[in-house]
């Protein structure tokens, strides 16, 4: 098929990636490490952060999620701690360490941002939507069976 939007998608998906996991090499860490690290800064201040929270952000099974986790943690990224409400969940917060890191971490994020946002030029809005539109019709929960 000439001119796949899905083909399409994919590669800038694989370059954005790449680019992330190029600069989180340098911090002696992964993409998806990162992208969590930056996710739970941005968060804690307003939410209670749980793994199940990094399973719909991310678009990942409980295992992946779980194994991301147990890895940070091994790492001294996060730490795993009773949840105010209910001491059976664990809340998830970031260590001094993946605290100090958040800052670098988030003027990546942000510059990342701007080079997309200058790409789209006037476009940003509408693009977005589309592809949020596109992951919530094709996440497994809301694919017809065939």
């Amino acid at each position: 098929m000439k001119n796949s939007l899905g083909i399409a998608i994919k590669k800038a998906n694989n370059a954005l990636a790449r680019d992330s996991d190029h600069y989180a090499k340098q911090l002696g860490l992964t993409g998806v490490q990162i992208s969590t690290i930056n996710y739970i800064a941005d968060h804690e201040a307003t939410q209670t952060i749980f793994q199940r929270d990094l399973e719909h952000e991310f678009n990942i099974r409980k295992a992946t999620a779980s194994s991301l986790v147990s890895t940070m943690v091994r790492k001294q990224l996060l730490v795993r701690v009773p949840a105010p409400t209910d001491a059976r969940y664990k809340q998830l917060l970031l260590t001094p360490q993946a605290r100090q890191l958040a800052t670098q971490i988030e003027a990546f994020f942000e510059t990342s941002e701007r080079r997309i946002q200058t790409l789209l030029t006037t476009n940003t809005s509408l693009t977005y939507d589309s592809l949020t539109q596109i992951s919530t019709a094709f996440t497994a929960e809301n694919t017809p069976e065939p």
